[in-house]
């Protein structure tokens, strides 16, 4: 089974092996003087950082651990600049450029842990000190990140729930009964949710929220800790088979702002969610660096009371059809799959998202994609449609009804469609 997945991406963690990191900004590309002096009124250029490594991340798979010295020549670095390229020789160009990480004065020794959808092909990394007065750049250094047995598994921390969830039939993500409540004393949580903690997680996790001092950067003075990392917290959570959930579907915006290709990889999301009378804890998140599939959010601690909570029904359904030019069907569905059908791309799953949000996900390869001979283009209109069953594959009579639909077209309380032109 899938839980707490992002879809199908990796993602990126730091850590100082000698104090949190004080500051955070993606800094402007400056090449002036790079590997020299005089570029900054004066200012020496930094001498290039010492001891650079690139090893494997113990116990995370598809991940590297960097770690560098300062330089022992020239001015004082005000960051440290890395750069990531699956091609020799190009790694130190603006385009490979992953992430700035400010000096910290009196620090000796630096680590970054890179996991932000790394492949397990050769790959070279640069590090660089840069200042006013230049920027000087290690020479490259090659790893191959070592991937999980058989192509698939954990690539490392899933993403940490942040806001408020309902689960309608009192099953969870993974598709366990829920027989306990929402709590913060970890002796009484209920991993059947799915939701971090794991029960494989018990471990560093010593009270909830954990936020580990070593995850930590500051943004604008304030103090965030990441998702994808071993800090770990969880937004309220209530079971709701007692009751009817009524609520609002909502596609993802992606499927109506994007440009959609055959050669696309189209993310397919769906969003059920509801108004509440009394408000739930939730987590406040912040988007800190990167962006699209490398975007990392995270938490400064802070709670706030939540008066919309999004809804989990495991009686979910999603199909996809290729429509002729009429609107009619063509041939039959190319996917119609329930809940925890498989594992991975190409399969409808619950997902924790970056922003520690719920969402049910699937991943459409339509790029290779092999069409069946009764459906003769990838390019034209394709119909999503979202249902809920009346019983669940755990055998749960469904209480989820959709009462308005954010976008697309509601057909009836179980059913909403989507139509996409694909070009």
């Amino acid at each position: 089974m899938r839980t707490n997945r992002t879809s199908q991406y990796g993602w990126q963690r730091i850590k100082s092996m000698t104090g949190a990191l004080a500051a955070f900004a993606v800094m402007a590309f400056a090449f002036t003087g790079c590997g020299g002096g005089g570029g900054g009124g004066g200012i020496a250029a930094p001498g290039v950082p010492t001891s650079f490594t690139v090893v494997r991340t113990p116990s995370v798979t598809l991940s590297a651990t960097l770690t560098w010295s300062p330089p022992t020549t020239g001015g004082a670095p005000a960051s440290y600049e890395i750069y990531r390229s699956t091609t020799a020789g190009t790694a130190f160009q603006p385009a490979n450029h992953l992430v700035s990480i400010p000096m910290v004065a009196g620090q000796a020794t630096y680590t970054f842990i890179d996991n932000a959808g790394l492949a397990a092909v050769n790959t070279y990394w640069v590090v660089s000190a840069k200042n006013a007065g230049g920027e000087t750049p290690t020479a490259e250094v090659m790893f191959k990140p070592i991937g999980p047995p058989g192509g698939t598994g954990d690539t490392g921390f899933g993403n940490n729930f942040s806001a408020a969830l309902v689960f309608a039939d009192d099953i969870g993500i993974g598709g366990l009964p829920i027989t306990g409540t929402w709590t913060t004393d970890l002796a009484s949580i209920d991993y059947n949710t799915g939701l971090r903690p794991l029960s494989t997680e018990v471990l560093p996790v010593t009270t909830l929220p954990y936020l580990d001092p070593l995850t930590a950067i500051l943004v604008g003075g304030v103090t965030y800790y990441k998702q994808q990392t071993d800090s770990t917290w969880q937004g309220q959570w209530e079971k709701g088979a007692t009751a009817a959930q009524h609520v609002t579907a909502t596609w993802g915006d992606n499927l109506i702002s994007q440009n959609l290709t055959a050669n696309s990889v189209i993310r397919v999301e769906m969003v059920l969610s509801k108004v509440l009378t009394t408000a739930m804890t939730s987590y406040t998140m912040k988007s800190l660096y990167g962006t699209n599939q490398n975007e990392i959010q995270g938490t400064d601690g802070t709670t706030y009371d939540n008066l919309t909570a999004l809804v989990f029904a495991s009686n979910a359904h999603l199909k996809i059809q290729k429509l002729d030019g009429t609107g009619a069907t063509v041939g039959a569905p190319l996917y119609d799959q329930t809940l925890w059908s498989g594992d991975g791309p190409g399969f409808l799953a619950g997902e924790i998202s970056v922003s520690g949000n719920f969402t049910y996900g699937f991943v459409w390869n339509l790029k290779s994609q092999v069409l069946p001979g009764d459906i003769p283009t990838k390019t034209g209109t394709w119909r999503l449609t979202f249902s809920l069953d009346p019983t669940s594959p755990k055998s749960t009579p469904n209480n989820t009804f959709i009462d308005t639909a954010a976008n697309g077209v509601r057909v009836s309380d179980t059913e909403v469609y989507l139509d996409i032109v694909v070009q």
